[in-house]
């Protein structure tokens, strides 16, 4: 399989290349013989919509052209300059050609005559890409667009008593006009739009957006539009996206390194496992977008020593109701999987109210194999056939209220729950010399996990130049009975067992947070924050055998370990934008406050500490069109231990497995810096090298036959890398979207070296077929790499879905394969103490899946050719 898969990577990434050295074609007919003509073909005849005004491109601009296919860049570049025209591209696959007179200031023309101004929509955010055209009577006299700021100048001789009329359009607001009476121009420094209320048609507009976005300081998977929208979950969306690795236990790591997962500016605050079945519940209609920062900066928390991931749902700010119902169903080999989900949102002027819920009910069945080899050469084998039934449920409601138009404040709550059941049928094996130990264990396995959060916020936005205060304060509740009834029987009666095992834990978290930023100037940003955090976590184990007289309480293996985590956070930062060049730099000082109490074992400890964390960015655009550009950054970031992990307690969870606690864990402290390129091709290439002290990890050792796992601190690691992103369109109805990324680390175990280097590649192909619909194949390899003293095995699989749009692309059916070779699966090997564990698991993996999701909303809705027409109305927009 290794060479095979190898082989069909290689050619998907070599027609990656040979896709991104093409450039798409206009085909230019005898007719065609002026600079409006032609770009009216590029208009029809490629993926882009071209935005200029006839009063900038008229109809006496003539070209000498034979007839023929051109690719675009070329043409344009052909047409353009000898008429003292240029182009921009947008965002969205928009071309915006002006006129360079428009931008030249005039000789005879004094700086007190420029014009400046901010343009604004209702909740007082900046529009970029505003057509401003100033008037007198019907007359054109000049234009100019707004940058991302939402400012634009106005360069005109000016005359006094003069009446003037400037008038503003942009895609998806209403026009608006307003007067001008030079010298009075006090009015327009803060001009404002208003939103249409209608909807765009969602696949028009999101077609032409790549899946992922890389941009200087993260990637941006968009899942609203794309194929990822329908019929997954938050986890297997990050499963999806570019450097994310997420394990089959669910814990993400972003280049081999933890993550802080954040939801809406809120940090997720749970433990690996909590967080995995929370993303479960989430529905992948509900999320608007995944950020992924490998270096965040200063206002972001420094905990994740791989990086941020931010998770952004999806929010209507237009007037009027908008919904969505959806279903699936997946057949994981012998067992379903149902899901269904609905969200609400609906605004009516300054409220805005919007609420989301779903419910999933799963059940499948692993395989697994532990195979020891003792130093006393006894071997144990067991063969565990594992079936699950889990119920998740998720609600979120909430409200944002504008008080006014720079002023507002929202609330949103979240309850989510479930009921998990496992259940393991085990036969076992200990054969030494001559002798064979035979016997089986069965276990349950119950969770009952309960969570509810609720969060406030309130934003001022200070200035016309984006100045802002932010605060945000929540708060959270987590309740998670957990139980396991265990029992075993052998051939030798001496050695069974029966024994349960209950770890409740109740966990309270409590967060304020306060932001400012100031813009002193047009190219100055400073930046200043504080957070505050307490964590308040009651944990219990309580073990328990069983004999002649009942249930009888273990006190050697039961513990009560309250815990405490108090954390003062602050940052300073700026950014400053000279020419082509922009700098970021921060510090951001985290002192951390942890009580720990072991209350049957009479345990305590306390720990204060207090740490800086430095951040630097810096971007150069290497070109005028801001499309090529050199990053350099570098962070220091942290991950603290897990409120599990520092529990002093020791947890059985079968004969021959034990999980230990560690109270003595400290944290570990990343340094990483990264350079990079990007095009305007969407290709980016970085190398980053990282350091890691007191790198915590999962140690497997063997202690009676017993294998015990505890994270531990180590001395040192290092890792280096580097990564390639390329997407590419290869024609009209075929694009992809390619990764990769080599990674080398090295570190030492209690006095052994350990080093390795791997790859990762992953493909996403989508062919787009007119009155058919999208297919999609993905497909991902990982090498083997190693994790602490396990080596674990290469990874592969490949999906297949097809997608179909329905009721004037309301409705969406997918249909999806998963792993269709069947070739995931986990297998390690860890080697301990002369101790060698094979361990093989096989989840179900290859699964088939259908999915349904329909889209309700109210108001105008704009059909394909409407769209088209309203992009023919954006053709007054003039670059500047």
């Amino acid at each position: 399989m290794g060479i095979r898969t190898y082989v069909l990577l290689a050619m998907l990434m070599t027609c990656s290349g040979m896709a991104v050295a093409q450039t798409a074609t206009v085909s230019i007919g005898d007719g065609q013989r002026t600079v409006s003509s032609i770009l009216d073909a590029i208009d029809s005849q490629s993926d882009y919509k071209v935005v200029y005004s006839n009063d900038v491109v008229d109809d006496s601009m003539a070209v000498s052209l034979p007839a023929g296919r051109y690719p675009m860049v070329r043409l344009l570049n052909r047409i353009l300059p000898p008429h003292g025209l240029f182009y921009r591209e947008l965002s969205g696959k928009v071309l915006v050609v002006s006129s360079h007179a428009l931008h030249r200031p005039r000789a005879h023309e004094p700086e007190t005559l420029g014009l400046n101004g901010f343009v604004y929509d209702q909740e007082n955010l900046p529009i970029e890409w505003v057509s401003i055209g100033l008037y007198e009577g019907d007359r054109f006299l000049t234009g100019s667009t707004t940058d991302r700021r939402g400012h634009f100048r106005l360069r005109f001789l000016f005359e006094v008593g003069v009446s003037y009329t400037v008038k503003l359009s942009t895609l998806g607001y209403k026009p608006m006009a307003y007067a001008l009476d030079f010298p009075d121009t006090a009015a327009f420094a803060s001009l404002h739009m208003v939103k249409e209320n209608y909807l765009l048609d969602e696949v028009r507009v999101d077609a032409q957006r790549p899946m992922v976005e890389r941009r200087a300081d993260r990637y941006i998977v968009h899942v609203a539009g794309s194929i990822l929208e329908n019929g997954n979950n938050g986890l297997e969306i990050l499963q999806r996206s570019p450097n994310i690795w997420v394990d089959p236990d669910g814990a993400i790591s972003l280049r081999g390194q933890s993550v802080m997962v954040m939801i809406d500016d809120v940090v997720q605050r749970m433990s690996a496992t909590v967080l995995a079945e929370y993303l479960r519940t989430l529905r992948s209609e509900d999320i608007e977008k995944i950020e992924i920062l490998p270096n965040p900066p200063a206002e972001f928390e420094a905990e994740g020593s791989g990086g941020i991931v931010h998770i952004i749902l999806k929010k209507g700010r237009n007037d009027g109701f908008v919904g969505s119902v959806n279903a699936g169903y997946r057949q994981q080999e012998t067992r379903p999987l149902y899901m269904t989900s609905t969200s609400l949102n609906y605004k009516f002027k300054d409220l805005y109210l919007f609420g989301s819920a779903g419910y999933s009910k799963d059940q499948s069945r692993y395989i697994a194999t532990n195979d020891i080899h003792y130093p006393d050469n006894s071997i144990y084998n067991s063969f565990t056939d594992r079936y699950n039934n889990n119920d998740r449920a998720l609600l979120r409601m909430g409200a944002v209220y504008d008080i006014r138009p720079n002023h507002s404040i929202g609330l949103q709550a979240l309850l989510n729950g479930g009921k998990y059941l496992q259940y393991f049928d085990t036969d076992i094996t200990l054969t030494k010399r001559d002798q064979a130990l035979t016997g089986s264990a069965n276990s349950a396995w119950t969770r009952t996990p309960e969570l509810v959060s609720s969060t406030l916020n309130y934003s001022w936005k200070t200035d016309s130049l984006g100045s802002a205060i932010k605060f945000i304060a929540d708060y959270l509740h987590s309740e998670n009975p957990n139980s396991n009834l265990f029992k075993s029987q052998y051939t030798d009666p001496q050695r069974d067992a029966t024994f349960r095992n209950s770890t409740p834990s109740t966990t309270r978290l409590y967060s304020t947070q306060l932001d400012y930023s100031q813009y002193t100037t047009n190219r100055f940003l400073f930046k200043l924050g504080a957070k505050y955090t307490a964590t308040d976590r009651d944990n219990e184990v309580i073990h328990e055998n069983f004999d002649a007289t009942g249930w009888v309480v273990d006190p050697g293996r039961s513990n009560r370990f309250l815990y405490r985590e108090q954390l003062l956070m602050g940052y300073a930062a700026m950014e400053y934008n000279v020419n082509r060049t922009n700098v970021q730099l921060g510090v951001r000082a985290e002192k951390t406050i942890m009580d720990g109490h072991s209350v049957t074992a009479g345990i305590q400890f306390h720990r204060s500490y207090l740490n800086f964390f430095p951040s630097m960015f810096i971007l150069y655009q290497l070109d005028s069109t801001k499309h090529t550009a050199l990053v350099l950054n570098y962070t220091r970031r942290l991950s603290r231990p897990s409120f599990t992990a520092l529990n002093p307690y020791r947890l059985q969870f079968y004969d021959y497995l034990t999980q230990i606690g560690n109270p003595d864990l400290l944290p570990e402290y990343v340094d990483r810096i990264e350079t990079g390129i990007t095009f305007g091709n969407g290709i980016s290439a970085d190398v980053y090298f990282s350091a890691t002290d007191n790198m915590m990890a999962q140690y497997a050792a063997s202690i009676d036959k017993v294998i015990e796992y505890q994270i531990r601190n180590f001395d040192h690691s290092y890792m280096y890398g580097t990564s390639l992103y390329a997407p590419a369109k290869i024609n009209d109805w075929w694009s992809m979207t390619n990764h990769l990324q080599l990674l080398a680390i090295r570190y030492r175990l209690l006095g052994i070296r350990y080093s390795n280097a791997s790859v990762n590649i992953s493909t996403t192909q989508l062919f787009k077929i007119k009155g058919v619909g999208e297919t999609d194949v993905m497909a991902y390899y990982r090498s083997p790499y190693i994790d602490a003293n396990s080596d674990k095995a290469a990874q592969f699989s490949v999906n297949l879905g097809y997608t179909k749009r329905l009721f004037h692309d309301r409705g969406r059916l997918r249909v999806y394969l998963s792993d269709i070779f069947n070739t995931a699966r986990e297998k390690d090997v860890t080697a301990a103490n002369g101790t060698t564990i094979y361990f093989y698991q096989k989840r179900p993996t290859r699964t088939a899946g259908i999915s349904f999701s329909y889209t309700l909303i109210s108001g105008k809705k704009f059909d394909n050719r409407k769209i088209e027409h309203s992009a023919e109305d954006e053709k007054q927009r003039i670059g500047n």
